[in-house]
């Protein structure tokens, strides 16, 4: 008998169940990032303070089955913030496929947002099948596609060697020679890392970052600080002019396997006051590469969006990647209209 209720583990469960399916189910033929405990704590636990609401799991008695998480969110539509959720993450064991368990576990979760009003759950991907019948009967879905990434090489040699593609290790290989690292000789006079008091700063500048937003994540204060610093898992550094912070980059890193494993670096946030020059943006840019050198990344990555201009980064030696990566729009109900042609902003996990 197969029961779903809010999830009773911890980060450490989660993480091990998670890491545990998706490596047995597509470890050999797709690279797939390594949720750990520090992760898990820091998207859907804090310590056990999160709310729960949108963490669901599946038990067959006592034994984990299957598992449904979301972050409870502010979700900007349009020009209005309404309440929702991101990044629905179904995940069953291969033992327990074909049971309906995927089917019982979205059927839950959209309860629950039916019952908090909560208005949509919005994900995001990088590849490109339909989305599983489960959700196509149970949800109204909605995808809007286009969405670019950039990418920064640290290390090509270990991309050539991690990569399961020809092509791709025949990309990195002839990219090694032509590699730039001049984020090496960055000024970092007026950058430091970020701390709690600069908190209300931070927060208008990202707030003025998310103007043009008409779809896409957004943040209480809580969840900002979160962002911006959760014990030693994002890295975020400031720019201070004038004893005013300016600018602000935020990241974190993640264990990536393919074959064999290397460590990549997501870019989260990007914000700058307008007064900021492109020189100093392209100095708070380099600094934080400079750090994600010094801690061994091999590649970082960010997603195109406000926030993230071409020339800053064309200048900072990151590349552009084709737009295949996509948003999916979860939503519990029919009366809600979505932007035809949305500005979009989310995140890269």
């Amino acid at each position: 008998m197969i029961e779903v209720r809010t999830f009773d583990g911890d980060a450490s469960e989660a993480s091990w169940f998670l890491n545990r399916v998706w490596q047995s189910t597509y470890g050999k033929s797709a690279p797939l990032p390594v949720w750990d405990k520090r992760f898990c704590d820091w998207r859907l636990f804090r310590g056990g303070q999160a709310p729960r609401d949108y963490l669901l799991a599946a038990y067959e008695g006592k034994t984990l089955v299957g598992t449904l998480f979301a972050e409870p969110a502010r979700i900007r539509l349009g020009r209005t913030e309404v309440d929702g959720s991101y990044g629905l993450r179904a995940t069953v064991t291969n033992s327990h496929r074909g049971q309906g368990i995927g089917a019982k576990l979205a059927r839950e979760m959209l309860r629950r947002h039916q019952d908090r009003a909560a208005r949509l759950t919005l994900g995001f991907t990088t590849t490109e099948p339909r989305p599983p019948a489960f959700w196509r009967r149970t949800w109204n879905t909605r995808r809007f596609g286009g969405l670019g990434m950039w990418m920064y090489a640290f290390d090509a040699r270990a991309l050539a060697r991690w990569s399961f593609t020809d092509n791709e290790r025949r990309l990195f290989t002839l990219a090694h020679p032509f590699l730039r690292h001049r984020f090496r000789e960055a000024d970092r006079e007026g950058i430091r890392p970020y701390q709690p008091a600069d908190l209300g700063r931070c927060t208008t500048l990202v707030h003025d970052m998310l103007r043009p937003v008409t779809l896409g994540y957004t943040y209480t204060t809580e969840q900002l600080a979160a962002q911006l610093q959760y014990r030693d898992v994002p890295r975020t550094f400031v720019l201070e002019q004038d004893g005013e912070v300016r600018g602000l980059i935020s990241s974190h890193s993640l264990l990536m396997t393919g074959v064999g494993e290397l460590t990549a670096e997501v870019v989260d946030l990007m914000a700058f006051h307008d007064s900021v020059s492109m020189e100093d943006r392209q100095r708070l840019l380099q600094v934080a590469m400079q750090d994600m050198e010094q801690r061994g990344v091999a590649c970082a990555g960010m997603l195109r969006g406000p926030g993230t201009p071409v020339s800053l980064l064309c200048r900072s030696g990151w590349v552009p990647m084709p737009r295949r990566a996509q948003v999916t729009c979860l939503l519990p109900t029919c009366d809600l209209d979505l932007p035809a042609d949305p500005c979009v902003f989310t995140h890269l996990r």
